[in-house]
């Protein structure tokens, strides 16, 4: 009953303490709870690792100081990379002209280079003498937007062999690419810029690999083929290219103008309607982005004659050359001008048959109204009041003509000697009398057989020379610019050797043709008749040593043209049809006082026309204005030395 009885007890809460929960279960992972440390156990003990570099690095310290300036310099050596490959980016392109300081317009000349330039690509060679303006006057056109150049001036030119050649090349068409790639539109073209880049890498990285001594290793012809076959596939395709118009393509979409509250409209009703009509124009037609022109491409050479002298390689002057007729002739992508000075640079293009596609132009000195006015409105503000009265322009036209150059030079020294220096003291004089005299003495004294001739030649020196006593000549006179790798061994123009030389002309042709030029009606004479006459080695001497020049056609410019019909004539009288540049003009004097002492007889139209005026075609030799007023001097010295009249006439101008 125990059991039944007993009372059920309630139990006694025990005291709350804090137990702690395993849960460490539930962060369970393979890892053991205690891992070993990575360090030993034996940490205490000594350790010698790196100790042996600290020794190497004290007893070896050259070694190490080395190793540090090595380092030092790679790192300078990339520091000054990144620095030039950042000032390369912001450099100005160079490529383009810039317009000459002082340049006096010459509006025909100007005129006719822009038709030529504005017309279908061709090729087109520059003729004219030294001073005449030709540089002046292609920067004055081509430094227009419109143009982009690849100028390559040989005066001093960036390249003298192949590789250079190559390189100047290369970078400048990627220059061109590279500013063709900067418009909007065009950014793909920069791709094209890589193309030559790249090339150009690899060119040399060739080069590079190469041992020296092999011929892999020098830039080739077929390296000059491939970057202009690059360079014609690249403006082929910017000729075709138009630019994607962005703003077209997208749909417009305007929101509607916020009405206006009723109290708005009737206190603002006239001030809305004003602003309204003021707005509504440029509204109904935004202004429309105009695509940037494309640019015209021309590759100009300046002082081009010297191009056999830099590059020696006919082959690869051939290539560039033949190229340069792909991209004007047939593909009609770019223009190629070439100026010159010399006129056998005309025979050198004909020998690699390029002449024959090429346009000419030839330009001459200035008319007598163009010097006029390049005289009163340039010249004379730069002269002193005091010094002016000593300044007669027909005076100084008879010496200078119209090279402006030559008038520039002779007023500048004439301001520095206080007005004191006349024309026969100025540089220009000085040099043409003096060249024209040692001409002629050397002439007179030269045979014309080499040293190792059995015979003499037909200029010896005899009583019967113009110097008789003289010995041989000992120094060359000039030059000649159209052979500059030396003479071949049937060109005898130009042997030399120690205490001889070889003259092209005789000092009686020479004083015949200076006889000739020294008349006041004779402004030029005849090529072919000239040669037919004295022989073209003879001719070709004289212009090769700078005494007279030789033009292939007519100038733009007519320069014995007088003031009053060239100002009848017009801007255009650079497209009248004249007569031949080859024909001389007989004197009109004389046939005057012929008539005189005979009969009036009639003579029909046709024949007088051919006494005044003898037509002859063909190319012309003339001096220029400063060598002609030499002539005239020396040969009255010789004149007066009575030296002239014994072997030459000058009286017989009607020969031509």
């Amino acid at each position: 009953m125990e059991s039944t009885s007993t009372k059920l007890r309630k139990l006694q809460p025990h005291p709350r303490t804090r137990s702690s929960i395993p849960v460490h279960w539930f962060f369970r992972s393979n890892i053991p709870r205690r891992r070993t440390s990575f360090l030993p156990a034996d940490m205490q003990k000594r350790n010698f690792f790196g100790l042996g570099e600290i020794v190497g690095v004290l007893t070896n310290p050259a070694e190490t100081v080395r190793s540090l300036t090595e380092s030092k310099r790679l790192l300078d050596e990339a520091r000054r990379e990144i620095s030039e490959n950042r000032e390369r980016l912001q450099l100005r392109v160079t490529h383009t002209f810039s317009r000459y300081p002082g340049f006096f317009a010459r509006k025909a000349e100007t005129r006719i280079i822009e038709q030529v330039l504005g017309g279908e690509p061709s090729f087109t060679v520059l003729f004219g003498a030294s001073s005449v303006g030709k540089t002046a006057l292609l920067r004055e056109v081509l430094c227009s937007e419109a143009y982009h150049v690849l100028h390559f001036d040989l005066r001093i030119a960036g390249f003298a062999d192949l590789a250079s050649l190559y390189t100047s090349l290369s970078q400048q068409m990627e220059q061109y690419f590279e500013e063709i790639g900067k418009m909007h539109g065009y950014e793909e073209f920069e791709k094209e810029a890589w193309g030559f880049k790249h090339d150009r890498l690899n060119v040399e990285r060739r080069m590079a690999e190469t041992p020296p001594g092999s011929d892999v290793r020098n830039v080739r012809t077929s390296d000059v083929a491939r970057l202009m076959e690059l360079f014609q596939s690249s403006l082929l395709k910017y000729r075709e290219f138009e630019p994607v118009e962005e703003e077209a393509s997208k749909p417009k979409h305007r929101d509607p103008p916020p009405e206006d509250s009723s109290n708005r409209r009737h206190f603002f009703s006239r001030k809305d309607k004003g602003k309204n009509k003021a707005t509504e124009p440029s509204e109904k037609e935004p202004p429309e982005k105009t695509k940037p022109p494309k640019k015209i491409p021309v590759i100009f050479f300046d002082e081009a004659h010297r191009l056999p002298a830099l590059i020696q390689s006919t082959e690869t002057m051939k290539c560039l050359l033949d190229s340069m007729l792909v991209l004007t002739k047939q593909d009609r992508l770019c223009h190629v001008m070439h100026a010159t000075s010399d006129p056998f640079y005309q025979t050198w293009l004909r020998q690699l048959n390029v002449m024959q596609h090429c346009k000419i132009i030839t330009v001459g000195d200035c008319s007598k109204a163009e010097t006029r006015a390049f005289f009163d409105e340039r010249i004379i503000p730069q002269v002193p009041r005091r010094l002016r009265a000593r300044l007669n322009f027909d005076n100084l036209y008879d010496a200078f003509g119209g090279k402006l150059a030559h008038w520039h030079d002779y007023c500048t020294d004439y301001v520095n000697s206080n007005g004191t220096l006349e024309i026969k003291q100025s540089s220009h004089f000085l040099q043409a009398h003096a060249l024209l005299n040692l001409h002629l003495i050397h002439s007179s004294q030269s045979a014309t057989e080499g040293p190792g001739s059995d015979g003499k030649g037909r200029v010896v020196s005899n009583p019967d020379s113009i110097h008789p006593g003289l010995g041989p000549a000992g120094f060359k006179i000039y030059s000649p610019i159209t052979n500059p790798h030396g003479p071949s061994p049937e060109d005898k123009s130009s042997a030399i050797s120690t205490g001889y030389y070889s003259a092209d002309f005789t000092a009686m042709e020479l004083l015949k043709v200076m006889g000739r030029l020294a008349q006041p009606n004779v402004q030029y004479l005849p090529y072919f008749p000239l040669c037919r006459e004295l022989g073209v080695r003879a001719v070709d001497g004289m212009v090769k040593g700078r005494v007279l020049d030789l033009r292939w056609t007519e100038p733009v410019t007519d320069e014995y043209a007088s003031e009053a019909e060239a100002e009848a004539a017009g801007p255009h009288a650079h497209l009248r049809a004249r007569s031949s540049g080859t024909a001389v003009e007989g004197d009109g004097a004389s046939v005057a006082t012929n008539s005189e002492s005979s009969d009036m007889v009639p003579v029909s139209e046709r024949e007088l026309g051919r006494e005044e005026y003898v037509e002859v075609v063909g190319c012309k030799l003339i001096p220029t204005p400063i060598m002609k007023f030499a002539m005239r001097e020396v040969v009255e010295e010789y004149e007066d030395q009575q030296t002239v009249s014994d072997y030459v006439s000058l009286s017989e101008v009607e020969e031509y």
